[in-house]
């Protein structure tokens, strides 16, 4: 089955600086994918190049199959898009903005009715639908901005930064809408607001200085690097023996009561290292007495793939 976005070998230089280097990946209806990374990553030159709002100096990219440079106006007829600042008119109300923007997107003026109605009531702006969008709080111009980009029903939904400016439960709220939307349109979501991501998207993007770092599962992601706590009694030198096992990226020792040894092992997130470090304590013949997993949560995680990108770069 065609996928619904294809990425190849996307790249955006500007003079000497490389913003965007060699990114490729696919995705496919129904997917709801975090598109994460540091400010200066490289996160809205990849929007703006699949939108077609910018150039790309090398690759291609495709939208229901048709091809964002060579086929602009199909490609962009299926993408709805919020950037991080919501293209608002404030002298305009909702509804006037929404209906201006349904024309835009060419929704026939018999349909357009319908298919404001219905944004406006996905994103709970039922009460300031005669309001201007200038007199709106910031997450209620937010919503608007993501309403418009729900105009039309688009196969691919891109958003930039949905829940800037959402209180709790307006965070609540949009979460709903984001994953109404993808049960049929394949949503790329970008946000600095961790928890947001994990609680919609099944699959992570992460850029770091322009280049693909990680693509996959975001519960693979969300393990991040762990962490083994093992406290036993005896032989001091078993820290040595600890720290060359296969999976163990550093070991940290911690204060123990008297006679004991007590160690942190960091681990890669795949290894598992328990029965290792058993069979270590009985060759020692040392008496285990904790042997403890930990797991980062998702800051620490995405902080550890940042690290590892840094030292392979």
């Amino acid at each position: 089955m065609e996928p619904m976005l294809k990425a190849e070998h996307l790249t955006k230089r500007y003079g000497a600086r490389t913003a965007l280097s060699d990114v490729s990946f696919e995705a496919r209806g129904g997917e709801i994918i975090a598109l994460l990374g540091p400010n200066g990553a490289g996160k809205s030159t990849l929007m703006n190049m699949l939108t077609g709002y910018i150039a790309m100096t090398d690759g291609a990219a495709s939208v229901c199959g048709w091809d964002v440079q060579r086929q602009p106006l199909q490609a962009r007829g299926q993408v709805g898009y919020l950037p991080e600042q919501p293209p608002l008119y404030p002298d305009m109300t909702v509804t006037e903005y929404l209906r201006y923007c349904a024309a835009l997107k060419g929704l026939k003026r018999q349909r357009q009715r319908a298919e404001i109605d219905r944004v406006i009531q996905c994103t709970g702006l039922e009460v300031y639908a005669g309001r201007l969008a200038g007199r709106l709080s910031k997450g209620y111009r937010q919503r608007l901005g993501v309403a418009q980009a729900l105009l039309g029903s688009p196969r691919l939904l891109i958003l930039d930064e949905p829940g800037s400016g959402l209180d709790p439960l307006q965070m609540i709220q949009m979460r709903d809408v984001i994953r109404e939307a993808g049960r049929e349109s394949t949503v790329l979501l970008s946000s600095h607001i961790l928890s947001e991501v994990t609680n919609v998207c099944q699959r992570a993007l992460v850029l770091h200085q322009g280049k693909l770092r990680y693509d996959g599962d975001m519960a693979q992601l969300m393990r991040g690097e762990g962490c083994l706590r093992v406290v036993w009694r005896g032989d001091q030198g078993l820290a040595d023996t600890l720290r060359a096992l296969p999976g163990v990226t550093a070991l940290r020792t911690l204060p123990a009561e008297s006679g004991c040894c007590c160690v942190e092992l960091a681990h890669e997130p795949d290894a598992d290292l328990r029965g290792a470090v058993y069979h270590a304590m009985v060759q020692a013949e040392a008496e285990l007495l904790e042997l403890s997993c930990r797991q980062e949560g998702l800051e620490q995680a995405f902080l550890h793939l940042l690290r590892k990108g840094e030292e392979t770069a």
